[in-house]
């Protein structure tokens, strides 16, 4: 199964194991993740599984419930997105990394940078290693 983590200033923090075929994300307490904001639908996005039986896994899927202020995958407005291992959603000002590999490291989540528009986040790509060479004489 996969793994939503909420990410907080760029740290990862809870993860939120989803376990069921549709797991809900709203405003309203009957959602799976109920989320206090005010950008934030009753029922804002829906993530759904659906077996593929060519990889015998299942492939996730989040879809908008037509909600006021968008669903967002990488920074690019959804309304069905088939996500992928490492996706980022912004759902009002939370923001979760899609993990479908159970072992991943959390702390190895995407560092997001704050913009000079509130409430919006971006992610960077990771740096590369340094290489390393002859210092010069």
């Amino acid at each position: 199964m996969a793994t939503l983590v909420q990410l907080k200033e760029g740290v990862a923090g809870i993860r939120l194991r989803i376990d069921q075929p549709q797991f809900r994300i709203g405003r309203a307490t009957d959602n799976d993740i109920s989320i206090d904001d005010e950008l934030v639908s009753k029922t804002h996005a829906v993530i759904e599984a659906m077996e593929n039986k060519q990889r015998a896994a299942f492939d996730y899927y989040v879809q908008d419930q037509q909600s006021t202020n968008g669903t967002y995958v990488n920074d690019k407005k959804i309304d069905l997105y088939k996500l992928s291992n490492g996706d980022v959603v912004r759902i009002g000002t939370s923001n979760f990394k899609f993990l479908d590999d159970t072992n991943e490291d959390p702390a190895e989540t995407a560092q997001l940078h704050k913009t000079w528009i509130p409430g919006v986040f971006v992610t960077k790509p990771k740096k590369g290693k340094k290489k390393t060479g002859k210092k010069p004489s």
